[in-house]
């Protein structure tokens, strides 16, 4: 694997090795097969590191496989021909196969090596055409990626919203990623050092992301994302969250909702309120999918403009009609520009409060999209299959998307929490091979 932190899911790229077996084949037939194999492979694969074919011509050189393999690969592409008894000695590399077999639409053949391979512990995915192909390995890569992440958590923990993992020991133990946790005060100081000249660069490129800029309104904003930049970089980090409702906001109001909205166009996971598993769901989503993630509350009553909630006669009432509609209304505060459908935000206030900064821009409606909550034990993943039907401006929370869902009651029976990441798109599919390759449960509703 390939992985450049500060690019986030852009800078992640699988990282390839072709093999074929061709036992007695010629040193010119071995250099025909590996030119026949990177030619139907370079096409599909354009986007990741595809490594010079190795062609196997001897059981010693099987024998030797595990020595000539580089660390850094993620998959074996084996293209399915030749006697396939000697595939065997695959099962001592430990790295996913993918079978290639008919210009990538594997059928019978690849389904007997697939069951010969298992057979010797190997994990074998048969891809059917190009598309799926390119999908597997994005979820590949991005079992090694998480190895690779750091996830920085702003703010004292545990948060108010306690449906989390707190032991950050038992974060990396189970996924392989480092948590760190750093306090607010130490991010605010960073904040309030930042350059002026680097700050008035930094506002006049927000210019033109804003149909009505305000610089006043979004100095401060302006300097806690360069602050959480700069963190993000001498940690070596590629996703945060921060805890902005109890501890930011009791030392300073700002809320950082733009930031890290900036954060994700950028590539880089960016969550709310210091829920951790929110934004490793998150980072699931955004690494398999290679694409930006939001998260949201899952609720079942309509939008109020804030500050507060409807009344409980309301909220009831809204309770009862979710149930028989299967609609649940997703909203929050942080919409990503790259998951809008215009090039430019409106600046809007904080909850109806005449002050802060939040933005809003409409998302996608009649789309396709997956939401995701890991457990706080991390063992199992809960994913939701769902369409958006509509889109609104609902300022307490700046936005709100209705999702037509297969069952709410099967929801509100197994959610963790409220809070989910949410991507365009069903990835079902992608999440259980995630699920496989690392030993969490899936549940799909």
């Amino acid at each position: 694997m390939i992985i450049d932190l500060s690019r986030g899911f852009y800078g992640i790229k699988a990282v390839l090795q072709p093999i074929v077996f061709s036992i007695g084949a010629s040193k010119e037939e071995s250099e025909k097969l590996k030119e026949k194999f990177m030619e139907e492979l370079k096409s599909v694969y354009s986007t990741e590191e595809l490594l010079e074919p190795i062609v196997v011509t001897s059981e010693y050189e099987a024998r030797l496989l595990p020595f000539n393999i580089d660390r850094k690969v993620d998959a074996i592409i084996l293209w399915a021909h030749g006697r396939r008894y000697i595939y065997r000695r695959l099962s001592w590399l430990k790295i996913p196969v993918i079978i290639w077999d008919e210009r990538g639409y594997c059928h019978a053949a690849s389904w007997d090596i697939r069951g010969f391979l298992k057979h010797w512990g190997v994990r074998v995915i048969t891809p059917i055409g190009p598309e799926e192909h390119k999908r597997v390995v994005k979820v590949i890569s991005a079992v090694n990626a998480f190895k690779a992440s750091k996830l920085i958590v702003f703010g004292r923990i545990p948060a108010p919203n306690v449906a989390s993992q707190w032991c950050l020991e038992e974060i990396e133990r189970k996924l392989g990623l480092v948590t760190e946790n750093i306090s607010v005060d130490y991010l605010l100081e960073k904040a309030e050092r930042i350059d002026a000249e680097r700050l008035e660069k930094t506002l006049a490129e927000w210019r033109d992301l804003f149909i009505n800029f305000n610089r006043e309104a979004l100095e401060g904003v302006a300097k806690l994302y360069l602050a959480i930049k700069d963190i993000l970089e001498e940690r070596k980090a590629n996703a945060f969250t921060i805890n902005c409702l109890e501890d930011l906001f009791s030392k300073k109001f700002i809320p950082p909702c733009i930031a890290l909205a900036k954060f994700i166009d950028e590539g880089i996971v960016a969550g709310c309120e210091a829920d951790i598993n929110v934004a490793l769901s998150m980072m699931i989503l955004s690494f398999i999918s290679r694409s930006p993630v939001l998260m949201g509350n899952i609720y079942l009553f309509r939008p109020w403009p804030g500050p507060g909630f409807p009344p409980s006669e309301t909220k009831i009432k809204d309770i009862e009609e979710s149930l028989k509609t299967n609609v649940v209304r997703l909203t929050h505060d942080v919409i990503p520009l790259t998951m809008g459908v215009k090039s430019k935000w409106a600046l809007e206030d904080y909850h109806n409060m005449g002050k802060g900064a939040t933005a809003y821009v409409p998302l996608k409606t009649n789309s396709d999209v997956t939401l995701l909550r890991i457990s706080p034990d991390l063992s199992e993943m809960i994913a939701i299959k769902g369409k958006i039907l509509k889109v609104e401006d609902t300022i307490h929370c700046r936005f709100s998307a209705w999702i037509k869902v297969r069952n709410v009651r099967e929801i509100a029976d197994n959610a963790y929490t409220f809070h989910h990441a949410m991507v365009y798109g069903d990835y079902t599919r992608e999440l259980k091979l995630f699920s496989e390759l690392t030993g969490i449960e899936l549940k799909v509703l």
